[in-house]
């Protein structure tokens, strides 16, 4: 799963921190990079770029990051799951 999807799926309609970066997210959905499944590298400064470009303040790149760790960690083990 891509990160756009898993923030969908996991956060969208949160009245929380995440959930205001789901939905800023959702806003942009025809622009917001998508990464493949299981890739990871360089995903993440692309994103983050992407995000700063678009005037993303500190607290919203704060936030980011803390998801990416989260996504990243969700999947890494969903595939490691799947591949036995």
């Amino acid at each position: 799963m891509n990160f756009y999807n898993w923030m969908m799926r996991n956060h969208r309609d949160e009245d929380t921190p995440e959930g205001d970066l789901a939905a800023d997210m959702e806003h942009v959905k025809d622009t917001f990079p998508r990464n493949g499944v299981g890739k990871f590298d360089g995903w993440h400064r692309l994103i983050r770029s992407y995000l700063v470009q678009r005037h993303a303040c500190s607290e919203c790149l704060d936030v980011f990051e803390e998801c990416w760790k989260e996504y990243v960690e969700c999947e890494k083990s969903r595939l490691n799951r799947n591949s036995h």
